[in-house]
């Protein structure tokens, strides 16, 4: 993760120095789950279930060009995933447990990645990228819904808590960022996503992975992002 940051500070400067460099905020909406594999002990699980939750994310981005058609993408994002799960568990003829959880992450994201625009800087292209997304846990909120039936008496307890990194789940994770939008010539754009966790989040034997897609918005300022500047300002002169 520190080497991470330690190349987009460098591309920064780098790009910078060179007037290259295109930058800009992107906000996004979308869904989120998890692919999970329950725990193996020390109970069995009886019966499971994950259904998606609402996800977002907010951040600041640089748009760095590698060729004509090729860029250097990364930057640095706060967002929010998880998924609602539903378990139960089965001790002995007198005692079930069922369980309903709702998990909000919060995490901090740096994609880092390449993006191919098909058209001409200053002209609106569509463009595709792929990423490495590395991600730390930086908090969040979970509820807990949990009935029991012991020895034929109901009980129904909720309890609520935040998520701590390495003990609700593990603190680092990394997925697979794919991209596929269109940029205008003024530099806004449009793009849906989608994320693979590869990292395994669960404590103990239980196995959850993230998975999540959306829409985002955003705004990529910087020399030749815009058409109506000179035509010598241009990274791209070629027509």
């Amino acid at each position: 993760m520190k080497k991470a940051y330690l190349l987009l500070v460098l591309c920064f400067i780098t790009f910078c120095a060179q007037g290259q460099l295109g930058f800009g905020p992107e906000i996004g909406l979308g869904m989120s789950t998890f692919k999970t594999s329950p725990p193996t002990n020390p109970i069995l699980y009886t019966s499971s279930s994950v259904s998606s939750i609402l996800a977002g994310k907010v951040g600041f981005l640089i748009d760095v060009p590698l060729s004509k058609h090729l860029y250097f993408q990364s930057g640095v994002y706060v967002s929010r995933r998880g998924a609602e799960r539903s378990f139960s568990y089965h001790f002995n003829d007198s005692f079930n447990e069922q369980v309903h959880q709702s998990m909000h992450i919060n995490y901090f994201d740096v994609p880092i990645g390449v993006v191919f625009k098909k058209g001409l800087q200053g002209r609106g292209r569509i463009m595709a990228g792929i990423s490495g997304q590395p991600s730390l846990i930086i908090g969040g909120r979970t509820m807990l819904d949990d009935k029991q039936v012991f020895a034929g008496i109901d009980s129904n307890t909720k309890a609520y808590g935040k998520i701590e990194s390495e003990k609700t789940l593990r603190g680092f994770d990394i997925a697979l960022l794919v991209t596929l939008g269109y940029e205008a010539a003024t530099g806004l754009f449009v793009r849906a996503w989608y994320s693979n966790g590869v990292n395994d989040l669960g404590i103990g034997s239980e196995i959850i992975k993230n998975r999540t897609w959306g829409l985002s918005a955003g705004y990529i300022f910087g020399k030749g992002r815009n058409i109506n500047k000179d035509v010598d300002d241009l990274i791209d002169k070629t027509k």
